[in-house]
C-alpha cells in the first residue's frame, strides 16, 4: 500500500470518526432531552388528575374522565390509573378494569416514592401523592408520537450527514494527499533521472524552509559529497594506476634488457638492485595506498584510548633516527603543562604516529638542513601541535591542493621523492580524531603545519 492510499485512508477515518462521534452525541442527547420533557409532561398530568380527583369533592370519576379526553394537553394514548391507600383502583382515564397496574408495579412505585420507565416505546411515570395514611399511588403511560418522530427524523439527517461527510472527506483525503505528496513525486521524478554519469544534477529545494524542503537540500548536499568522492575515487584510481605502472614498467624493461642477451656478474648485480630499488618503491607506494585506503575504515574498527601526544611524537622520532640519522628534531613547549592531562587526547597511537611521522619526515626532507621544529601549546580545552620548517614553502595557490591523494606542488615534484600520500593521509587521521589541521607557507620561506585536537577529559 502506497503512501497516498495511506493518507487517504487515515484522513478519511480521522474525519469519519469525529463525524460519527458527533452524530452519536447529538442524536444521544436529542434522544435523552426527548424522553426527559416527555416524562416531565407525564408526571404533570398524573400530578393534575390525582389532585383533581382526590382534593376536589365536586369532581368524580366521570367528569374527570371527560376532562382528560378533551383536554389539550392530553396525551397520545395516554392512560391515567390512580389507587388508594388499599390498592383499589379508584380511577382508570380509559374505564377499562381490566388494565390494571399489577400489585407487584404498585409495590415498587410506593417504595420508590416515583419511578419513570420505558416498555415498548411507551413511558411509564408512577409517583405516589399525598401523605401519611393517604397515599395514593397514581400510573401515567403514553406514547410520544410526536418526540420520536423528531427523533426519528433527526437519525435520519444525520445518517445522511454522515455519508455525504465521509464521501467528501475521501475525495478532500485524496486532493489532499495528492497535494502533499506531489512535491514528493516531483523531486522522484527527478531523483530517478540522476546516476553515476550525470551527479552534478541537483533537484528542486522548493522554498527552502518546510520539511519536504529540507529533505531536498540534505539530499542535494548528499549528491555534493558522492560526486566529490566519486572524484576523489576517479583521480584516486588514475594517480594510483600511474604510479604503479612507472615502477612496473621499468622493472618490466630491465628484465627484458637483461635477458636479451648474456651480461657480465657485475651487470647482473646492478640490474639486479636496480629491481631491487623498484620493489622497495612499490612496496612502499603500495604501503601508503593501504593506509589511505583503510584510514576510511578506521573509526568502526578503533577503539579510542587516552594518549600522550608527546610521547606519541617521540616514538615517531626514534623511528625516523634509525631511516634517516641525519635529520634532527627540535621539540619546544610554550610553558610546560603541571597536569598530565594538558598532553592528552582521546585517540589511537598507531594512526597518531602515522601522521605525525609523515608530518616530520616532509619538514626534513624539504629542508636542506634536514631538521623540524615542532611546537606544544594548549588553550582552554585544545591541544596545538606545530611543525614548522626551512624548506623550500608551498605556493599558496596550490596549498588547498596538497592534501589531494597524489598531488605534489610543481616546486618539488622532480627534486624530492614521493607520492603525495602522506599528507592527505594526515589530514584523514586528524579529521577521525575530531581534530583540524591548518597550513601557512611561502615559497622559499618553509612550512608551517598545525594541528589541534580537542583534550581528553
Amino acid at each position: 500500500m502506497n503512501i497516498r492510499i495511506k493518507l487517504i485512508i487515515r484522513f478519511t477515518t480521522i474525519v469519519a470518526s469525529i463525524l460519527v462521534a458527533f452524530s452519536l452525541s447529538v442524536f444521544i442527547l436529542s434522544e435523552d432531552y426527548r424522553q426527559e420533557e416527555f416524562f416531565s409532561r407525564l408526571e404533570s398530568r398524573a400530578l393534575t388528575t390525582a389532585r383533581l380527583l382526590v382534593s376536589v369533592k365536586e369532581v368524580n370519576p366521570e367528569l374527570l374522565r371527560i376532562i382528560d379526553k378533551n383536554s389539550i394537553y392530553s396525551l397520545p394514548q395516554e392512560k391515567i390509573q390512580v389507587i388508594n391507600p388499599a390498592n383499589e383502583l379508584i380511577y382508570h382515564s380509559l374505564n377499562d378494569t381490566t388494565d390494571t397496574a399489577s400489585p407487584q408495579l404498585i409495590k415498587t412505585i410506593r417504595a420508590k416514592r416515583k419511578w419513570m420507565f420505558t416498555e415498548e416505546e411507551v413511558e411509564y411515570v408512577g409517583l405516589v401523592y399525598g401523605a401519611g395514611e393517604q397515599e395514593f399511588v397514581v400510573l401515567a403511560s403514553a406514547f410520544d408520537r410526536y418526540g420520536r418522530s423528531k427523533v426519528r427524523n433527526l437519525r435520519n439527517v444525520l445518517l445522511a450527514g454522515l455519508i455525504i461527510g465521509i464521501l467528501i472527506a475521501l475525495l478532500a483525503g485524496a486532493a489532499f494527499a495528492r497535494q502533499v505528496l506531489k512535491p514528493l513525486a516531483r523531486m522522484n521524478a527527478e531523483i530517478s533521472n540522476i546516476s553515476a554519469g550525470n551527479l552534478g544534477q541537483r533537484i528542486d529545494e522548493g522554498n527552502k524552509t518546510d520539511e519536504i524542503a529540507q529533505l531536498a537540500i540534505n539530499f542535494n548536499s548528499m549528491l555534493r559529497r558522492l560526486e566529490a568522492a566519486f572524484e576523489t575515487q576517479k583521480q584516486f584510481v588514475s594517480n594510483a594506476s600511474h604510479e604503479l605502472r612507472n615502477p612496473l614498467a621499468a622493472m618490466s624493461s630491465q628484465l627484458q634488457l637483461m635477458l636479451g642477451k648474456e651480461r657480465s656478474t657485475l651487470e647482473y648485480k646492478q640490474a639486479l638492485q636496480s629491481l631491487l630499488d623498484d620493489n622497495l618503491t612499490l612496496i612502499k607506494l603500495t604501503n601508503g595506498l593501504l593506509a589511505l585506503a583503510q584510514s576510511d575504515i578506521e573509526q568502526r574498527q578503533l577503539n579510542f584510548r587516552p594518549i600522550r601526544v608527546d610521547e606519541t611524537i617521540y616514538l615517531a622520532q626514534d623511528e625516523l633516527i634509525k631511516n634517516s640519522p641525519n635529520f634532527r628534531f627540535f621539540i619546544e613547549y610554550d610553558s610546560l603543562p603541571e597536569e598530565e592531562s594538558h598532553l592528552t587526547i582521546r585517540g589511537d597511537e598507531h594512526l597518531l604516529k602515522t601522521a605525525f611521522l609523515n608530518l616530520m619526515e616532509n619538514a626534513c626532507k624539504f629542508s636542506a638542513d634536514h631538521s623540524v621544529f615542532i611546537r606544544f601549546s594548549t588553550a582552554s580545552d585544545t591541544i596545538f601541535i606545530s611543525f614548522s620548517d626551512h624548506g623550500v614553502g608551498i605556493p599558496k595557490e596550490e596549498q588547498e591542493a596538497i592534501f589531494t591523494p597524489f598531488y605534489r606542488a610543481q616546486n618539488v615534484k622532480s627534486s624530492t621523492p614521493g607520492y603525495g600520500i602522506g599528507l592527505s593521509l594526515c589530514k584523514r587521521i586528524v579529521q577521525l580524531h575530531d581534530g583540524s589541521i591548518g597550513l601557512e607557507s611561502e615559497v622559499g620561506s618553509g612550512s608551517l603545519f598545525t594541528l589541534s585536537f580537542p583534550l581528553y577529559t
